[in-house]
């Protein structure tokens, strides 16, 4: 959670460095992952531009003075078009550090410039925070400030922006007033979040309004207020500071008036248009079966039953906890509003966000848990702010159903026991001090310690609970250290990740880069494939909670991650790309002896570029089976994502072990693919179990090697793996090495044709071979050549 550092110190006092506030608050357990300046700049005062004169040497440039409070103007030559004599304007002088470059004192067409008047897109300050015409001049300041003051400390915008990272276990802290509590006990502080009252206009909400909670146990409050007279202005800026300092937009003070109390207190709001919900009825209830919801963001979802919706008479207008529906949004025609306060089942609501993939602050704070019984003071915060910002009249009196009221409650601890389990021997006094402090009501009575914890911290709920608030705040470094005790196991890698590491090793050699993905993916992934319909991949494991529909199903495949990542080294303009994924697939019809969905290791390899291919493919899937020692097969066959006429299977004892191809055009197409690629798929199980360890080597020849090429007129149609193994099994034991070298096609061998030429070496480990064994050799390997495939000997 991302929040200003002033706005927390407003509501409680810590007189400390931006770095020393980040150490305390980290060793007191509120974990600060960064602390960062609000905008990255200094040396940046207000000027006044005296006088504003042509360049004699451009036509664009103005030399200006410019008062920034010192004895004489400086001289500044200036290029924005809406430069002129009585402006207010940031101005930079010479030494400032702008956020990409510092300011030199230079000559500008030969006249001499000391220093720079600024723009909002040079000073990184968006739109949203400070008005203005950005890239196309200069940021003219509206308001009234004295020449030479800082431009932070004049816009109110000297500030840091702190990022918690606030555990589940402490939605409280999911505020700037939860954590401004945790500031005020840590440094020792009062925490005051200075509110003033609500000023009503009168009138009856009644009148204007009702609610209906049809399922309280899905939404154990609901609270409702209604502002007439809507005056819908921009907020002010130190608002919208707080707004972007939190990384939220500024859009109107309605819309800014909910995000703000959002952020203030942790409890979501949603303002309606309430000329937009028919018949002035609210009413929060299950959905039914494919009833449809058009959100905010313009997008439309079908509900599966049970999710929780706010309606109007006509149907949903809103998902509860999550996101407003966009018919009765705010707009610049809006009347008179109702405010919408309230708390959600947190197990429903991150269901349902997760299934729609809608992630918003909101649905964020629902998720972790909204305390129903500070849902009056956020609502009170609202109204305050529409007073304070004179955003419309707050009409009298509240709608609240609140039907189960939740009560503090309180414990009983022992002081000896909490002492102990900490590990410090901590006072019972100091106990009591440390609980106020974090506005605990506690009291000591021996050793028993009877402590209530505070309505918001619904954490709290036994004494290691107590234990712990504690000793953060008593200090973790007061336990004392002790040595490690115990005994430490030497572990192993497993057989898989021996195995996988030595084919990382080869596929790196051979130029292939790794890549990982996530074990889930999205149905239309797999479709994209285009499988036949009964194929059991297309009906993968549903995950019940996805965290959206990228990543609702677990893969059955890894070529859909693969084919995706090309696609994105694709359009990221990489000439070429050669991966590789080592990853887990899963089967939704078989189950383990545990009852658990089988799982099965794979392999996937994925090119692009001028120099990929087909055969690149398959060199390197056979490389790999070489190093496993391992005859491989090629057939002719592919997946439906595979070209037809490029595509083949690679079995080794009549198993398939791999799939290479290019991938089909209308595949390509499908995951935008724009350029030839190729995929081979592994079965890394099958590998790993037919993998033949290297038990012994064989001592290098002593007797020379025989070659001799022969070169075969063969059907054109004729596969040729076919007549290599038929070679290998007619050359015998003399047949060292068989491999083709040449394959041609043209009319020197005749029409349907082709010319194939192997090398042959031939070798006795005994002896010397002599000519007459040679030729018999080769006599035999034509015989049965010619008897199996009609091979003629080209001469």
């Amino acid at each position: 959670m991302k929040t200003s550092l002033n706005w927390i110190t407003s509501c409680a006092q810590a007189k400390c460095t931006p770095e020393e506030y980040q150490h305390k608050m980290i060793m007191s357990g509120t974990a600060v992952d960064d602390i960062s300046p609000l905008f990255d700049f200094s040396g940046v005062v207000v000027g006044r531009v005296l006088t504003c004169e042509k360049h004699e040497n451009s036509d664009h440039l103005h030399v200006c003075q410019v008062d920034v409070g010192k004895d004489s103007p400086l001289q500044i030559v200036c290029g924005a078009p809406n430069v002129k004599a009585g402006l207010l304007v940031p101005t930079a002088v010479v030494g400032a550090k702008l956020p990409e470059f510092t300011i030199k004192k230079g000559k500008i067409r030969g006249v001499e410039s000391q220093g720079m008047l600024c723009s909002t897109t040079e000073l990184m300050i968006p739109q949203e925070v400070y008005p203005s015409v950005g890239e196309a001049g200069l940021m003219i300041l509206n308001e009234e400030y004295a020449p030479g003051t800082d431009l932070l400390l004049a816009l109110g915008l000297d500030d840091h922006v702190v990022d918690f990272d606030i555990l589940a276990n402490r939605p409280d802290c999911l505020s700037v007033w939860g954590v401004a509590r945790e500031t005020a006990a840590v440094f020792k502080a009062p925490f005051d979040p200075q509110l003033g009252s609500v000023k009503e206009a009168g009138g009856d909400i009644r009148d204007y309004a009702r609610v209906d909670v049809e399922n309280s146990a899905l939404c154990p409050r609901y609270q409702a207020r209604v502002v007439k007279n809507i005056r819908l202005a921009p907020s002010p800026l130190w608002m919208r500071a707080r707004l972007h300092a939190a990384g939220m937009r500024a859009i109107n003070n309605i819309v800014d008036i909910t995000n703000y109390v959002m952020l203030e207190t942790g409890h979501p709001m949603h303002a309606f248009d309430l000329n937009q919900v028919k018949g002035r009825h609210i009413i929060v209830r299950e959905a039914a079966p494919d009833e449809t919801l058009t959100t905010l963001d313009g997008k439309k979802h079908r509900m599966q039953g049970g999710e929780l919706l706010i309606c109007d008479e006509n149907g949903p207008t809103g998902l509860a906890g999550i996101m407003g529906g966009l018919e009765s949004e705010i707009t610049e025609n809006t009347q008179e509003i109702l405010f919408e306060c309230a708390a959600f089942d947190r197990t429903l609501t991150r269901i349902v966000s997760r299934r729609l993939g809608i992630r918003t602050e909101s649905s964020g704070r629902f998720e972790k848990g909204v305390n129903p019984a500070t849902v009056q003071a956020a609502m009170d915060r609202a109204c305050e702010l529409i007073n304070l910002l004179n955003a419309g009249d707050v009409v009298s009196g509240v709608i609240d159903l609140y039907p189960n009221p939740v009560s503090p409650m309180s414990l009983t601890c022992s002081v000896k026991r909490i002492a102990h389990r900490a590990g410090v021997d901590i006072k019972g006094e100091d106990m009591v001090d440390i609980l106020h402090r974090l506005d605990f009501e506690a009291s000591l009575n021996g050793d028993t310690l009877t402590v209530t914890p505070p309505i918001h911290r619904t954490d709290i709920e036994m004494e290691d609970d107590v234990c712990e608030e504690v000793l953060r705040l008593y200090g973790f470094e007061h336990i004392p250290e002790t040595l490690l005790r115990g005994e430490t196991t030497p572990g192993k890698d497993s057989p898989y990740r021996l195995m996988k590491r030595r084919y990382q090793r080869t596929l790196s050699a051979l130029g292939f880069d790794e890549i990982f993905n996530f074990s889930f993916t999205s149905q239309k992934q797999l479709d994209n494939l285009g499988l036949p319909a009964e194929d059991a991949r297309l009906s993968p494991i549903k995950i019940k909670n996805p965290l959206g529909e990228d990543t609702a199903v677990m893969r059955t495949t890894l070529a859909p991650d693969m084919l995706k990542t090309l696609a994105y080294n694709i359009a990221q303009r990489n000439e070429e790309a050669r991966l590789y994924e080592f990853g887990t697939i899963y089967d939704a019809f078989t189950r383990t002896q545990e009852g658990l969905f089988a799982e099965k290791r794979a392999l996937c390899l994925g090119a692009y570029g001028e120099k990929a291919d087909f055969y690149q493919m398959r060199d390197a899937v056979l490389t790999m089976l070489e190093q496993a020692r391992l005859r491989a097969d090629i057939q002719k066959g592919g997946e439906a994502y595979h070209h037809p006429g490029r595509s083949a299977r690679i079995l080794v004892n009549g198993k398939a072990i791999a799939l290479v191809g290019e991938v089909h055009p209308a595949a390509a197409e499908r995951f935008n693919l724009t350029r030839r690629c190729f995929i081979a798929e592994v079965d890394f199980e099958l590998l790993s179990e037919l993998f033949e360890s290297l038990d012994a080597v064989k001592a290098l020849p002593k007797t020379p090697a025989v070659h001799r090429d022969l070169a075969l007129v063969l059907a054109k149609e004729q596969e040729l793996l076919p007549v290599l193994r038929e070679i290998e099994k007619a050359g015998g034991r003399l047949l060292e090495e068989v491999r083709l070298f040449d394959v041609f096609e043209g009319e020197q061998v005749g029409q349907g044709k082709k010319s194939a030429a192997f090398s042959l070496k031939l070798r006795d480990p005994e002896k010397t071979l002599e000519e007459a064994e040679i030729i018999k050799v080769i006599e035999k390997v034509k015989k049965k050549l010619k008897d199996a495939f009609q091979a003629e000997i080209r001469s």
